[in-house]
């Protein structure tokens, strides 16, 4: 697992509009990744949305983002647009998600947790998409917060697929002051 303090891992992004990113382009600014399951997850496209709704706030804060999925470009793109701030990548061969120390474990599927955040995601709309299941159905998240100088500020491994962080989560930490904004 990463832990805060160390450098966040040198990262080569490719996000959904081609765009080639590295987060040494984004020194000085913090930059919030967050890992999640496949495009056709209820959960994530929920989650991933109600920060999309906030990108606002977020960009306000100074915050670029990055969403990695474990999915195929072609699977992600009819979820999720990429728009000012927001950079989402398609991961298909979890890469990143090694790089990131970001594990799956099969056990977390039986989670009572993981089946009340299915719920919700259900409750609010966000039905299954089996065409896009791709990379196998195990994944829990992970949220790292970046700050200025590269250094991973705070980590989140997820103990089940619904545990991620929030938008309030993340305001909440960006005001702490605690990021670096410098070089």
């Amino acid at each position: 697992m990463l832990t805060a303090s160390r450098s966040a891992p040198r990262s080569h992004l490719t996000c959904l509009s081609g765009e080639r990113l590295d987060l040494h382009n984004f020194r000085g600014r913090p930059v919030l990744v967050k890992f999640h399951r496949f495009s056709g997850c209820p959960v994530a496209r929920h989650q991933i949305d109600q920060f999309i709704a906030r990108l606002p706030e977020l960009t306000g804060a100074g915050v670029e983002m990055i969403i990695v999925l474990h999915s195929s470009a072609d699977k992600v793109a009819p979820n999720f647009a990429e728009r000012s701030g927001l950079h989402i990548v398609a991961d298909r061969d979890k890469t990143l998600y090694r790089a990131w120390a970001c594990t799956f474990d099969r056990r977390r599927l039986l989670s009572p947790a993981s089946w009340r955040a299915t719920l919700a995601a259900l409750r609010h709309g966000y039905l299954p998409q089996p065409t896009r299941f791709q990379g196998g159905v195990v994944g829990i998240p992970a949220d790292f917060l970046i700050d200025g100088a590269g250094l991973i500020a705070e980590a989140h491994y997820g103990r089940h697929f619904g545990d991620s962080w929030t938008v309030d989560d993340v305001l909440a930490r960006l005001s702490t002051g605690t990021l670096q904004r410098g070089s």
